[in-house]
């Protein structure tokens, strides 16, 4: 069983969006109010609370009757922003992510999870306080069991609904397919076998329509009705842009998972690539991070064997031939000819490939990607350096 995720739009009333709105400020409060109250008994007592404590003082915070509108909102709900709460906390002790900051009705996406009770029946979903339903665009059946759903808003004042289940996902039929893939940004995605998937830049295409609707941001009245309506129709164009990546990718990594038994990609650093102002908004527009996250999850569900190989192995500067590396290429060097063979090579295609035998060579002990009876030698090279060199791009 596997948990896979309905996503669909809702179309509510007038009454229903402001009871919705009621329970985006009241989620949103909760977790605001108790991240505060955390961080006062630290700065008293040198400790911190719990989350069964905190849903002790929730029960005791909802009886004052200066806080009694918080029971307009779904008491799940609200307990499930202290257990958000907890868990941004324990990530930030695990040194997983930074210390938890407290969520902004204007800057953060408005949402509130629904633990249990969620029905979807006759294109509406049905929830506590919402017993007549909210109407829903359900464009495709839904398979499982419903375990929990996802109320959101957009900046751009649109519903959806994402509606986690378990169900059953059927694997694929086994091929005898392997490919090695490296990701770029000319190319978004090279296969060693010479297939390319080019890199549509949805931010670039649309980037000048942006920049005129940021100027008419810019000169409208703060607070003005003009000012929302300006505000609205860029953040539409921005969820316009999302969704044509989204939908790209999703495309491009289906069919590899399709095509292919084993996949093997490289473990690039892309928080540190977008650290280069040069590159930053192009790595940004292709979103190398998204793509390989799907990869992975798509050949678990499907009976994949998905492997990652080393940021610091010199795939585009190793030779595939005979395993020089030219530490002299540069990032505007697509193409370059290997002094000790005389190989003519293509920078990403040969990334690829090498991408490919590496991943076989350092799995290849465990019967993963080529068996247990195959064992690759590995390349003697004594210009190799030992420590990676700082000219190196990230992810070669």
């Amino acid at each position: 069983m596997s948990h896979y995720t309905y996503k669909f739009r809702l179309y509510p009333n007038q009454d229903q969006r402001i009871r919705l709105a009621k329970h985006f400020g009241c989620c949103r409060f909760v977790y605001n109010y108790f991240l505060d109250r955390r961080n006062k008994i630290y700065r008293e007592n040198k400790k911190g609370s719990t989350y069964c404590k905190d849903c002790e003082a929730l029960t005791e915070l909802k009886q004052q009757e200066q806080f009694e509108w918080l029971n307009d909102a779904n008491a799940q709900s609200l307990q499930q922003e202290l257990k958000n709460l907890d868990t941004a906390f324990c990530r930030f002790f695990k040194k997983k992510a930074k210390f938890p900051k407290f969520h902004s009705k204007h800057k953060d996406k408005q949402s509130f999870r629904v633990p249990q009770e969620v029905v979807v029946e006759n294109s509406r979903i049905y929830i506590r306080k919402f017993k007549e339903g909210i109407k829903l665009e359900q464009h495709r059946q839904m398979e499982g069991i419903i375990k929990h759903a996802t109320i959101s808003m957009n900046r751009a004042g649109q519903y959806f609904a994402c509606i986690c289940v378990e169900r059953d996902i059927k694997k694929l039929k086994k091929v005898k397919t392997e490919v090695g893939i490296d990701l770029g940004i000319k190319n978004l995605v090279t296969c060693n076998n010479g297939k390319i998937f080019k890199n549509i830049k949805p931010y670039r295409t649309l980037e000048r329509r942006l920049k005129r609707l940021h100027r008419f941001l810019s000169k409208k009245q703060k607070g003005s009705n003009n000012r929302e309506r300006a505000r609205v129709k860029l953040a539409r164009l921005y969820n316009r842009i999302s969704n044509i990546r989204s939908n790209h990718l999703h495309q491009i990594t289906r069919r590899i998972v399709n095509d292919n038994q084993v996949i093997v990609v490289e473990d690039l650093n892309v928080t540190g690539m977008s650290r280069n102002h040069k590159l930053a908004k192009s790595v940004q527009d292709v979103s190398l991070g998204e793509l390989a996250h799907q990869l992975e999850y798509k050949s678990n569900w499907y009976g994949r064997t998905f492997l990652k190989v080393s940021r610091w192995y010199p795939s585009s500067k190793t030779c595939g031939g005979c395993g020089y590396i030219n530490d002299n290429l540069t990032l505007s060097d697509r193409e370059w000819t290997c002094p000790r063979c005389s190989a003519k090579l293509d920078r990403d295609l040969n990334a690829a490939k090498n991408i490919l035998l590496e991943g076989k060579r350092t799995v290849g002990t465990t019967g993963l990607a080529c068996g247990e009876s195959v064992r690759l030698p590995q390349r003697s090279n004594s210009r190799r350096n030992t420590k990676p060199t700082s000219s190196r791009r990230r992810g070669d």
